[in-house]
Protein backbone atom coordinates (compact mmCIF):
# COMPACT_ATOMS: atom_id res chain seq x y z
CA UNK A 1 0.00 0.00 0.00
CA UNK A 2 2.85 2.36 0.82
CA UNK A 3 4.39 1.74 -2.61
CA UNK A 4 1.13 2.69 -4.33
CA UNK A 5 0.98 5.96 -2.40
CA UNK A 6 4.56 6.76 -3.40
CA UNK A 7 3.89 5.99 -7.07
CA UNK A 8 0.74 8.12 -6.98
CA UNK A 9 2.70 11.03 -5.48
CA UNK A 10 5.36 10.72 -8.19
CA UNK A 11 2.78 10.66 -10.99
CA UNK A 12 0.95 13.68 -9.60
CA UNK A 13 4.24 15.57 -9.24
CA UNK A 14 5.21 14.81 -12.81
CA UNK A 15 1.85 15.99 -14.09
CA UNK A 16 2.08 19.25 -12.15
CA UNK A 17 5.63 19.99 -13.29
CA UNK A 18 4.90 19.69 -17.00
CA UNK A 19 5.06 22.93 -18.96
CA UNK A 20 2.15 23.90 -21.15
CA UNK A 21 3.39 23.95 -24.74
CA UNK A 22 3.31 27.42 -26.28
CA UNK A 23 1.69 26.03 -29.43
CA UNK A 24 -1.33 24.97 -27.37
CA UNK A 25 -2.14 28.49 -26.19
CA UNK A 26 -4.32 30.87 -28.16
CA UNK A 27 -2.71 34.00 -29.57
CA UNK A 28 -4.40 36.15 -26.89
CA UNK A 29 -2.99 33.97 -24.09
CA UNK A 30 0.46 34.07 -25.69
CA UNK A 31 0.29 37.87 -25.83
CA UNK A 32 -0.64 38.15 -22.15
CA UNK A 33 1.99 35.62 -21.09
CA UNK A 34 4.59 37.82 -22.82
CA UNK A 35 3.38 40.85 -20.81
CA UNK A 36 1.47 42.31 -23.76
CA UNK A 37 -1.98 43.85 -24.13
CA UNK A 38 -4.63 43.13 -26.77
CA UNK A 39 -5.80 46.37 -28.39
CA UNK A 40 -7.07 47.73 -31.69
CA UNK A 41 -4.23 50.22 -31.95
CA UNK A 42 -0.95 50.39 -30.05
CA UNK A 43 -0.18 53.54 -28.10
CA UNK A 44 2.74 55.84 -28.93
CA UNK A 45 5.36 54.18 -26.69
CA UNK A 46 4.20 50.60 -27.39
CA UNK A 47 5.26 48.35 -30.19
CA UNK A 48 3.20 45.85 -32.11
CA UNK A 49 4.50 42.36 -31.32
CA UNK A 50 1.80 40.08 -32.73
CA UNK A 51 -1.92 39.49 -33.01
CA UNK A 52 -4.79 38.68 -30.66
CA UNK A 53 -8.32 37.30 -31.01
CA UNK A 54 -7.41 35.29 -34.11
CA UNK A 55 -5.92 38.30 -35.87
CA UNK A 56 -8.65 40.84 -35.09
CA UNK A 57 -6.60 42.77 -32.50
CA UNK A 58 -2.95 43.65 -32.06
CA UNK A 59 -0.66 42.53 -29.29
CA UNK A 60 1.06 45.67 -28.02
CA UNK A 61 3.98 45.71 -25.66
Amino acid sequence: MRILQLLFAIVVTLLLLQDIPVRGLSDSQQCRSNHGHCRRLCFHMERWTGSCSNGRLRCCR
